[in-house]
């Protein structure tokens, strides 16, 4: 016999959010204008445009990306006209696209050009209306680092970087060993086959995205909130600065929902609970409030070692601010926290490795300057933060963390 434990789930964003889709926005079929990020058809523009601008575009096809992207610049009134606008861009963005698009950004050795692309990393998106969403994947796969951890009662799992002999071992030999390891460690805490692992009867919808919020004055008058994503600046810093600076800290954009979103998005939650002995019943058995807790326990422990980094460096003052009143104790997310019907999770691209794996096994590879060889740690040396500009060093945003609640 089954029994099934079903809800809805409101999920609030606490800082910018990005779910990697391999998908992107490109500057030939998008235009940036008055900090608006519109998508257009490029098909759809040709037929507007004047015979002479089609034949201008003919030209341009020949001569390459660079005139391409120009003509689409020189053009972006037209593009506007008949595109969707889909995202907010930051000043610097902005500024950042009317200086690069068909322009030569720099030169490489030899005087070779280098052409920036200015590709926008798009986060996951229904492909019916447009809108993003989490998906219900990525909610369930944080949770499931969670309830390992939780499971795994401080056992642990030290991935060998060297052979008996002292010898080190090569970077594809310690990535065999990890998987190993945790391949060991998820059979012995939750079994080893797919009948005996209980999260096959837990499931997460696709959590959908709300454009328009409704919100509710003190005068009791309702004010209509429209939300769009927002096109920020991904740069990494460094846990504790020296003289050398982080890698990766190329101008590389995505698509965020933007952070400190209340009720952003909603979906709906099915928990079976396998009633009698029998083979398709796991040893392990989940509940809403099981998974909370362990949620809670996991999440906010990663939360208060990466407050450490951002209040030290200076990284996030004024987003520490917001989130810290969010976390009051008398508040709706101590609230349900304590009740067991919310919990924090972290989701997407650059939540951290301390958040996407477990504590043990745990190998975070460290790259080091050029020509040497790459160190293996238990803990990641810089943050990924979302920014304004790509040279910010303060007011940035660390990437990821939502809270989910229980809803009726």
């Amino acid at each position: 016999m089954s029994f099934l434990e079903t809800c809805n789930l409101s999920i609030h964003t606490f800082s910018p959010i990005h779910i990697g889709c391999g998908e992107d926005y490109d500057p030939t079929n998008y235009v940036i204008d008055n900090k608006w990020l519109y998508e257009f058809d490029p098909v759809l523009l040709m037929r507007h445009l004047s015979e002479n601008d089609r034949n201008e575009f003919a030209r341009a096809v020949e001569s390459g990306l660079r005139e391409i992207q120009k003509f689409f610049y020189d053009h972006r009134a037209k593009a506007v006209e008949l595109g969707h606008r889909r995202a907010q861009a930051v000043s610097d963005v902005q500024k950042l696209y009317d200086d690069s698009a068909g322009r030569i950004v720099q030169r490489e050795g030899g005087g070779k050009s280098v052409l920036n692309k200015l590709e926008i990393a798009r986060t996951a998106f229904n492909p019916t209306t447009g809108l993003p969403i989490l998906p219900g994947s990525s909610i369930k796969g944080a949770i499931r680092t969670a309830l390992l951890e939780n499971l795994r009662n401080g056992k642990r799992y030290p991935v060998a970087t060297k052979e008996s002999n002292g010898t080190v071992l090569k970077e594809g030999g310690i990535r065999r060993e990890a998987g190993r390891k945790n391949k060991q460690m998820q059979q012995e805490i939750l079994g080893g086959d797919f009948s005996s692992d209980p999260f096959r009867l837990l499931k997460i919808s696709d959590a959908a995205f709300r454009p328009v919020f409704k919100k509710k004055g003190s005068d009791g008058a309702v004010t209509e909130i429209e939300r769009r994503t927002t096109i920020r600046f991904q740069v990494n810093r460094k846990k504790r600065p020296n003289k050398f600076t982080a890698g990766g800290n190329i101008n590389t954009l995505l698509e965020c929902i933007p952070g400190n979103t209340t009720q952003a998005f909603t979906a709906q939650c099915v928990i079976e609970q396998k009633a009698g002995p029998g083979k398709d019943r796991p040893d392990v058995q989940l509940d809403f409030a099981q998974i909370a807790k362990a949620c809670n326990d996991f999440y906010l422990a990663r939360f208060n070692a990466e407050k450490t980094f951002l209040q030290t460096n200076n990284y996030a003052a004024e987003w520490l601010k917001v989130l810290e009143a969010n976390l009051r104790p008398e508040g709706i997310v101590q609230k349900n926290m304590a009740e067991g019907t919310g919990f924090l999770l972290r989701v997407g691209r650059h939540s951290g490795a301390e958040s996407v794996t477990v504590d043990a096994p745990r190998l975070i590879k460290i790259m080091k300057e050029r020509g040497q060889q790459p160190e293996y740690a238990e803990a990641a040396t810089t943050l990924w933060l979302a920014a304004n500009d790509k040279n910010q060093t303060e007011n940035m945003e660390p990437f990821g963390w939502v809270f989910v609640m229980r809803t009726p």
